[in-house]
């Protein structure tokens, strides 16, 4: 039986909010069920208030509850949150972020408008 396919369309309409594109250096910490943690470093394809489109070092299953750090232009140093991953493809991720403070929202407005 032929997997079903998603249509560009229908993951776009999904969304919570429109991605811009962005690159920046990315880490995501992973806790196993085995309680070990694993680190994975990623770069990020775009971004939005809600969430990012990533591409891994390795691959980690959609469901997974992350910590992921993004590495801020400039001297603008890191930004923690959590996500998890909602959608993947091989080594391509989709994370929605959860429990985001207003402080990281309105950074992540930023970044998304400048």
């Amino acid at each position: 039986m032929p997997a079903p396919t998603i249509s560009f369309r229908s993951i776009h309409a999904s969304r919570l909010s429109a991605r811009r594109p962005f690159d920046l250096r990315a880490r995501l910490v992973a806790v196993q069920p085995t309680g070990k943690s694993v680190t994975v470093h990623a770069r990020t394809r775009d971004l939005s208030s809600s969430g990012a489109g990533l591409t891994l070092t390795c691959e980690l299953p959609s469901g997974t509850a992350v910590m992921l750090c993004l590495r801020l232009p400039g001297a603008g140093g890191q930004l923690c949150l959590q996500a998890v991953i909602t959608r993947r493809r091989g080594f391509q991720a989709g994370v929605q972020f959860v429990s985001t403070t207003p402080q990281q929202r309105l950074l992540l407005s930023e970044l998304c408008c400048a």
